[in-house]
């Protein structure tokens, strides 16, 4: 799996200072601290020995050198010399500043990251230095849909929407009797009774793409607004007609489960236990080859035969491209 730009950002600004604070580290070392692989630390390493920053007219490196020992088993060694324009003082634009304290905050929110260490303390004076400067207050747009379903909700009335779903990329017509409107982690849900599913299911706001309401009063009355109650036992409609798969992940590979949505995340001492909700068996042998060969299908035998073979079906793909 690539990872972005911004996340290899994120990455070494939660390794370098801890690297610093040691005077160096093995790349095993680093690996073990943020549950990474020896080969991928060392990668984004080697990258960032190339990297290099605008200072005072010219152009300098990080200071990041790794050398020595065999790189597969993680005993090349990492050592950082922060370079003269590191050294100095800077002088940072409010701009600049919010960008550093949103980089840092995402940092600090990485597995392994020292909460306590060099970066936190550097990132408390910079709040300190910039005070209120670099507030930020963001107002969003509430979703177009938004005022016709909370009528609906009102009037005990029935609409109907127009509705995408992310792991289809498909649209579905439906017809939904709204029982509320809340907002939860950032975003409006509806909980209402879906006659395609005959049965209560929650959606996104901003994916319905069109609402109109009916008019037709369903009779099913309203029930508490409270976000937790309202979301807390009703199925996703993005759950329909998927399947529980569960796989087991290496410790070594769990920065990877980030890339997923997934239902539930279980520590199993070395492995982590992950369900994910998989409609087409596309999706599973993508993941399947993007996670490794030591990952597993743990609920392989109670799966429909599309599922469960598609391990076997993306390796068979690869090899297949192979004359041998």
């Amino acid at each position: 799996m690539r990872t972005g730009a911004s996340a290899k950002i994120e990455r070494l600004l939660a390794i370098v200072p801890w690297v610093v604070e040691r005077g160096g580290a093995t790349v095993g070392d680093i690996a073990e601290r943020f549950e990474m692989r020896p080969a991928a630390v060392y990668d984004l390493l080697l990258a960032a020995m190339c990297y290099e920053v605008a200072g005072a007219g010219a152009y300098e490196n990080l200071g990041i050198v790794v050398f020595g020992g065999d790189d597969d088993a993680g005993e090349a060694w990492v050592h950082v010399e922060p370079g003269a324009m590191l050294d100095r003082p800077l002088n940072l634009s409010v701009p600049q500043a919010f960008g550093i304290l949103v980089a840092g905050q995402s940092a600090l929110a990485l597995r392994g990251a020292d909460r306590s260490g060099a970066l936190a303390t550097a990132l408390d004076k910079l709040r300190a230095a910039y005070g209120e400067r670099v507030r930020v207050s963001v107002e969003l747009p509430l979703p177009r849909s938004l005022p016709t379903l909370r009528e609906a909700v009102r009037a005990g009335t029935t609409v109907s929407i127009h509705y995408y779903t992310p792991n289809t990329d498909a649209v579905s017509e439906r017809r939904v009797d709204p029982l509320d409107v809340s907002l939860a982690d950032g975003h409006w849900y509806l909980r209402g009774w879906c006659h395609l599913r005959q049965d209560l299911r929650s959606f996104r706001v901003d994916r319905i793409e069109a609402c109109s309401d009916t008019g037709e009063s369903h009779g099913r009355g309203t029930e508490p607004s409270d976000a937790t109650a309202a979301l807390g036992a009703v199925a996703p409609a993005e759950s329909d007609e998927t399947t529980d798969v569960v796989l087991s992940i290496p410790r070594s590979d769990l920065w990877q489960v980030e890339a997923y949505p997934s239902r539930e995340v279980r520590d199993d001492g070395d492995r982590c236990i992950v369900t994910y909700a998989i409609r087409s068996p596309l999706v599973l042998s993508q993941m399947l080859l993007r996670l490794g060969a030591e990952t597993r299908v743990v609920n392989a035998e109670e799966l429909p035969p599309d599922l469960a073979g598609a391990g076997g079906a993306a390796a068979a793909s690869i090899l297949a491209l192979y004359d041998t």
